[in-house]
C-alpha cells in the first residue's frame, strides 16, 4: 500500500514540476541598446527641508540587454526590465529607481528617499 502511495507522490511531484519549468518567460530583447544620460534633478522634499541632496548632473549611460541593465563596466546601476518597459535599477549605495521606458526610447525613473526626490533620465542612442 505504501509503495503505491509513494508513485503516486513522485508522479504528482514530476507533473507539477513541467509545467513551472515551461511557464519562463523569454529575455526581453525590444530594449536592447544603449542609453546616455540626459539629467539627474534632485529636489528636497517639503517634509526635510534642510536635507542635503546631490547636485544636478548628467547621469552614466546605461546598457540593456537580453531585459537586463547594467552601467557600462560593471560601477553604478543595474537592475531588469520587464517586457512591457518597467525599469527597476539598484545601485552599491541601496538606492532603487523604479522607471518606464516609453515609445521614443526614453527611460524615466525615480527615487523618493528620506529629505530628497531625484528624477533621472537616459535616452536610446540610434
Amino acid at each position: 500500500m505504501f509503495g503505491r502511495v509513494r508513485i503516486v507522490l513522485m508522479i504528482a511531484t514530476c507533473a507539477l514540476a513541467i509545467p513551472a519549468a515551461a511557464q519562463a518567460p523569454a529575455p526581453t530583447t525590444a530594449f536592447d541598446g544603449r542609453y546616455a544620460g540626459v539629467s539627474r534633478d534632485s529636489a528636497k522634499t517639503p517634509a526635510f527641508p534642510s536635507a542635503k541632496c546631490p547636485p544636478s548632473e548628467v547621469p552614466a549611460p546605461l546598457t540593456i540587454k537580453n531585459g537586463v541593465v547594467g552601467t557600462p563596466g560593471g560601477q553604478g546601476w543595474e537592475g531588469s526590465v520587464s517586457p512591457q518597459g518597467a525599469v527597476t535599477l539598484r545601485n552599491s549605495n541601496a538606492m532603487r529607481l523604479e522607471g518606464q521606458i516609453d515609445g521614443q526610447g526614453m527611460i524615466r525613473a525615480q527615487y523618493g528617499g528620506a529629505g530628497c526626490t531625484i528624477t533621472y533620465v537616459w535616452r536610446k542612442q540610434s
